[in-house]
């Protein structure tokens, strides 16, 4: 599992812990919200340097071309 993976399952345990326990809601929020930071930071890392065909190496994409996190943490 990568670290990015890793990351996200951490945020979604800290959610789960939210939901099951009103009275920390806002603490386990905190959490999760870390680690949702931590898996974007582990995304932009992943940025993989390319090969033109001719070998000289292209420009490596910008932060618009690492696929989105899609989850949102609302607190109530």
């Amino acid at each position: 599992m990568d670290r990015r993976t890793a990351c996200l399952h951490q945020a979604d345990a800290f959610r789960e812990k939210a939901l099951a326990d009103p009275e920390h809601h806002d603490e386990w929020i905190d959490e999760a919200i870390k680690w949702l930071e931590r898996a974007m930071e582990a995304s932009c890392r992943a940025v993989v340097a390319l090969e033109a065909d001719d070998g000289s190496e292209a420009p490596a994409p910008t932060i618009e071309t690492v696929a989105p996190l899609r989850r949102a943490i609302v607190r109530q």
